[in-house]
Order: structure tokens, then sequence, then C-alpha cells
């Protein structure tokens, strides 16, 4: 774990490193100078009387070529500055170490574009899009790529996001049970994603929209053979021999006194063979939705409210490979300025299933938006509710800092629904702005016995 804070620090450094050289302060958009302003700025200048001519020896010298640690100190340094009115794409770069405790180090990297479809409006905020990648000493592979395309002045939003990952993660089984006693089944999964949407204003800024999802996982997985184990060594002991000793002896005493349940050692091959579901399971869907955004920025918002209800359908007939099921999503955001450089945020997100979904098409807790500091999926159900509020604070020109606290709870229904089990978050993170209102954030979160570290683009919501 200390590998992983020294990391942090590394980064955290050299990212103020980046920044520190040649950085202008940030002006904040309601200081722009009037349009009388700068037509007196530029009438002064021209009034100002013209430079002396320079040495002609300095003029005809060949320019000394930047240093590579120079040339992207510089880099950084400018990838803020909002460009698309000159660009058709502003792209930027940026490399970051990450450490989480279920997918050990590793190295990402982040391409970052924004755009104006009409590079006439000043008003709308430019569109993005994200191509997310990451490598780990445990073999955890990811791919990612997202975008939001903003057009005719806001009333219509194309939206789109793929994935591609390859991990060896772990299933707990279903229900805040499975997920508290701790009994997991390693699988070796390789999942693909994609989803789009589409929308267009009705009046002013409510919409109503359309989605469409495939989901593909696959897994591969092992038996433990816990149970066949148990019962050899009950037959020797009843045929007069010796107990093993060590770690099997153990789990056969506390096995005998009824402190531990071989059965539950494979999670996965249990459930597997209980609901006759599909280790590789295909999955689409078809949605219909209405949201309401006045938020500023789609993808870092300083303030507005953002509601979205969505409903899913997995038809058979369109090749799930489970029966059909449906889904339920609703989300609401809360954005407000405070004091200066700060944001206060707030998020509400529920998760309803209707029917039995494949066995990773479950409300999953955790992951890098919600629930941080819990492996995404080892509390899953038909149901979750989670809530976090987090502060946003910005410390020093492109520099800033977060933390926040929330709750969650995964259950099978509503009439079953149980206080006790409401699992909790919080933490810590560091914001640096890599792009015109797009942060690389590094965060830190904590839960019920667990932590993790997160790398990725934009806020968490």
């Amino acid at each position: 774990m200390k590998k992983g804070y020294r990391t942090i620090l590394t980064v955290c450094m050299l990212l103020i490193a980046y920044t520190a050289v040649g950085q202008q302060p940030d002006k904040d958009m309601d200081s722009f100078p009037s349009t009388e302003e700068a037509l007196s700025q530029i009438g002064s200048a021209a009034a100002r009387s013209p430079k002396q001519p320079a040495d002609t020896a300095a003029l005809t010298s060949p320019a000394q070529r930047k240093g590579f640690i120079r040339r992207i100190i510089d880099y950084y340094s400018r990838s803020n500055i909002d460009r698309t009115f000159e660009k058709k794409i502003d792209w930027s770069i940026a490399p970051g170490p990450n450490y989480s405790s279920d997918v050990g180090f590793g190295i990402g990297f982040l391409v970052a574009g924004l755009y104006r479809i009409d590079r006439t409006d000043s008003v709308t905020a430019p569109s993005n899009i994200s191509v997310y990648g990451n490598f780990t000493t445990e073999k955890f592979v990811l791919l990612r790529f997202s975008g939001d395309n903003i057009f005719n002045h806001n009333k219509q939003r194309l939206s789109y996001a793929g994935a591609f990952v390859y991990f060896p993660g772990a299933f707990y089984g279903v229900g805040y049970n499975a997920g508290a006693e701790g009994y997991a089944q390693e699988l070796t999964t390789t999942m693909g994603i994609f989803r789009i949407s589409y929308c267009t204003a009705l009046a002013g800024r409510f919409y109503i929209g359309v989605s469409g999802g495939i989901d593909y996982t696959g897994a591969k997985y092992k038996d433990t053979g816990m149970v066949a184990y148990m019962n050899d060594i009950k037959a020797d002991a009843e045929a007069g021999k010796p107990v093993p000793g060590g770690r099997m002896g153990e789990l056969y005493t506390l096995w005998q006194q009824g402190r531990y349940d071989p059965a539950k050692q494979d999670p996965f091959s249990n459930y597997i063979t209980e609901s006759g579901d599909n280790p590789d399971a295909f999955n689409t869907s078809l949605g219909l939705f209405a949201q309401y955004d006045t938020r500023d920025v789609t993808f870092n918002a300083s303030k507005g409210i953002f509601i979205k209800a969505e409903a899913k359908w997995y038809p058979e007939w369109l090749g799930n490979t489970r029966r059909s099921f449906g889904r339920f999503t609703l989300t609401f955001d809360f954005y407000q300025k405070l004091w200066k450089g700060a944001i206060f945020a707030y998020d509400l997100y529920a998760d309803f299933t209707a029917g039995t979904p494949s066995w990773h098409m479950y409300a999953k807790m955790g992951g890098m938006e919600r629930m941080r500091g819990y492996y995404e999926g080892r509390y899953r159900d038909n149901d979750l509710i989670q809530a976090q509020v987090e502060l946003r604070q910005k410390i020093y020109n492109r520099h800033g800092i977060t933390a926040w606290a929330g709750a969650g709870n995964v259950f099978p229904d509503m009439d079953k629904f149980k206080w006790s089990h409401t699992l909790p978050t919080y933490g810590i993170g560091y914001r640096w702005e890599f792009k015109n209102r797009v942060n690389v954030r590094l965060d830190y979160g904590f839960g019920k016995g667990v932590s993790a570290f997160y790398f990725g683009i934009n806020e968490a919501f």
C-alpha cells in the first residue's frame, strides 16, 4: 500500500511541475472583457509607438531547439486553452500510473478531444470524445471510449460509449449476504460493451430520447473442489486415519463445528448450477428515456440539475441469453457553486430489475463513479439505491482537490430492503485540468473493510 501512496505523490508532483512553468492564471467566464473594453484595448495598442528594430544578428541567428522535457512542460501548460474555435478537434494526451487492491499497479493513458459542430455557436458547450486505456500487473486490460455530440444549439444530443475489458475477477454471489460473507470464486472475464443514445429537446431543457445497448460477458472459472476434499477427509477420519494438519485441517475442524461451509467456496459454480445461466452471456437492449438538464457543461458541471429516468427492455427475441427482463434507472444530480473555486455536487442513483437477468446484468455496487472503494460487483442484486455528496475545490491554477461521502444498498425487492445492509463510502481525490473543463482525476476511496485507487477522466458524476 505504501508503494501506492508513493505513486500518487509522484504523479501529483509531476503534474504540478508541468503546470507551474509558464502557466497563466485561469480566468472565470464572468471576468471576460466587454466588447467596448476589448475595442478600447485594441485602439490603445495601435496608438503605441512601434518597437525599435532588433539586432540584425539576433534576427539571422537560428532558433535553438527546445529540449524534450521543456517541450513536455510547454505542451501541458497550454493544454487547457480552449482552441475549439480554431481547430476541427482539439486533441490532448496524458499518461498516468494507478493502483488498485483488485488489479494491482498499472499504467493508463488518456486521449481527449473537444470540438464544436457549429463553430459560430459560442454559447453551447463543446462536444467531446475520449479514449482511455489501462494495463496492470494483474493482467487487467481496459480500453474504453465515449463521446457526446451536442448540436443544433443544444437541442439534440448523440451520446455513445464502449469498452473492452479483460481481467482476472471474482464472483461473490447475488445479494448482500453473499458480498458480506466474502466467499469469492476467481473468474477470468472478457467483456465487450457498447451503448448509444439520442435525445431531442421538447421544451427548454426537457429532452426525450431512445437508447440501445449490446453486452457480452464470457467467464472462465475453476472449481475449488472443497466439498469433495472435506468429504474425503471425513471418510478417512471415520476409517481411523489422522486428520491432516495445516489449512485443510483447520477448515475441516471448522466445518465439523458448523463454522465453515465448503459449498459456498464456489459461488459462481453454485449460481450457474442453480440458475441454469450461461457463463458466456449475450444481452441486447432497447430503451426510452426522459431527462431534464440545466448543467452548464455536461461532462464537468459547476451548476445546474440533471434528472434522467430510463426504462430498458432486454427481450429474448433480440438475442438475449436469458429470458426477457427489464430495468429501470433513475439519476438525480445537483451542482451548486459555493465560495470561490468550490462546487457542491450531489448524486442519487437507483437501479431496479424486473425478472431474472444474466449473472453480469444485476445491479452492481462499486466502480469508478459510484461507491468508490468497493470492487464492482461484490455486492449485486436485483435492486440498488445509492447516494453521494462531493465537495470540489480548486486550489491553484489547474489543480484541485475533492472529498466525498456516500452510502448504498442492494436488495432483491423493495419489501426486503434493510437499513442494516447500507454500506458507506468516503474518500479524497486530486484534480488536474487536463483540457478546458476536462479533469484528470486521481481518487482513493474507502468502504467497509475495502479500499481502491482510481485514475480516470472527468468527474465521477
